[in-house]
This record gives C-alpha cells, sequence and structure tokens, in this order.
C-alpha cells in the first residue's frame, strides 16, 4: 500500500523538467584582420555550430599592440578576454 502511495511523487519527481544549463560564453580578442580575420570568425562559427555547451565569441581589437593594450586595461578593471592572442613578446607581459 505504502508503494502505491509513493508511484505518483516518483512519476512526477521522474518527468519534472531540470532546468537548462546556460551556455558558457567565452571572448576571444584577438588582432587577425582581412582574410584571416574572416577565418577566425568561421572557425567560431563552425565550433559554436556542433556543441551547444560553449559559444565563442572572436572579436576584433586591431593590432597586437592595441589589443595588448586593451587586455591590461581590461584586465585592471576587472573584465579581461577568456582567450587572448598575443604576438610573442606580449607573452612577457602575460
Amino acid at each position: 500500500m505504502k508503494l502505491q502511495a509513493l508511484a505518483p511523487i516518483a512519476a512526477a519527481v521522474v518527468l519534472t523538467a531540470l532546468p537548462a544549463q546556460a551556455q558558457v560564453e567565452i571572448a576571444w580578442w584577438h588582432s587577425m584582420g582581412g582574410a584571416l580575420g574572416e577565418w577566425v570568425n568561421d572557425l567560431a562559427k563552425d565550433f559554436n555550430a556542433k556543441q551547444t555547451d560553449y559559444k565563442v565569441t572572436p572579436v576584433f581589437k586591431g593590432t597586437y599592440d592595441e589589443s595588448m593594450t586593451a587586455a591590461i586595461a581590461a584586465f585592471r578593471a576587472g573584465n579581461a578576454p577568456h582567450v587572448l592572442q598575443v604576438f610573442e613578446v606580449g607573452t612577457a607581459t602575460m
């Protein structure tokens, strides 16, 4: 008898929809302009189309020096990008 009373509760628990987890957004700052910039955009677009857990957003930030300056300012302000493309000399600052 107790088992019959628990059946509706068990069914309700099993059939309750779980909340969907939001996509994790990843900001990717880069310095690839022109055709290479389009390639970066296509790369992110293809990655985003193949899965739903993450969304990569490429952002062109200008020259390497400009992107490095922007990244340092963003870091100091507490909102640095998740991924930053820098030139080899810039890695010393990182």
